[in-house]
């Protein structure tokens, strides 16, 4: 049994969560917020999550982890099968992991826990969020997927951002992901998914209680 260490609003720990469900694997979710204490930092040496524990080894860094599923569960495989395809694949998520996702968190400490963002800050992080759309706009396939005919790395990373930018988009009061041509009908397709609509729906119970409890 594999468990995931972590929190649901995290778009990291999610892409984690999606590629554990596309494989089949079976998984218990372990709720831990990032913590710099020596018991966490044995597991995860730079104390972020998501870390997962495999039969008692650790492995932190989601797309470490995600690597790992992929050597470990080959045949239910989250990569397109040609070089350029997984390439693409890649590409694409490491787009969402240090450019959209970083961009779009300042609004959701925001509204989760209060963290102040100023009018400067905040058109710091639409700045981000802005080019980081434009950079994905320039590389995707729809074929029906992100990167072409196979739900990918891509998909995930981008279904895991996504509550975040949408969380930004309210608080600006304009739709970022206009900004990706077709991302209408893509996110409909996502929807369907049972892996992404399960991760969307457990991120939103979170949300709600984190936001109730907040005070």
């Amino acid at each position: 049994m594999i468990k995931l260490y972590g929190v649901p609003l995290s778009p990291f720990y999610n892409k984690v969560k999606i590629a554990l469900m596309e494989k089949g694997v079976k998984f218990e979710e372990v709720f831990m917020r990032p913590s710099q204490t020596p018991e966490i930092l044995e597991r995860s040496p730079m104390g972020k999550i998501p870390f997962v524990e495999i039969n008692g080894h650790a492995l932190s860094e989601s797309t470490a982890i995600l690597e790992w599923l992929e050597d470990a569960y080959p045949t239910a495989s989250l990569l397109p099968p040609t070089p350029n395809g997984r390439a693409a694949a890649r590409e694409m998520m490491l787009i969402c992991d240090l450019y959209l996702a970083p961009s779009a968190a300042p609004f959701q400490r925001n509204r989760v826990h209060g963290t102040p963002l100023d009018e400067e800050a905040r058109q710091t992080a639409r700045a981000g969020i802005v080019r980081a759309l434009g950079a994905l706009a320039r590389l995707v396939q729809y074929g029906p997927w992100l990167a072409g005919e196979y739900f990918s790395y891509a998909d995930m990373a981008v279904a895991s951002v996504i509550p975040s930018v949408q969380m930004a988009s309210e608080a600006l009061g304009e739709d970022l992901l206009a900004l990706l041509p077709g991302s209408g009908s893509y996110l409909e397709q996502l929807a369907t998914r049972y892996s992404v609509a399960k991760t969307w729906a457990d991120r939103e119970a979170s949300l709600a209680h984190m936001v109730a409890n907040r005070n």
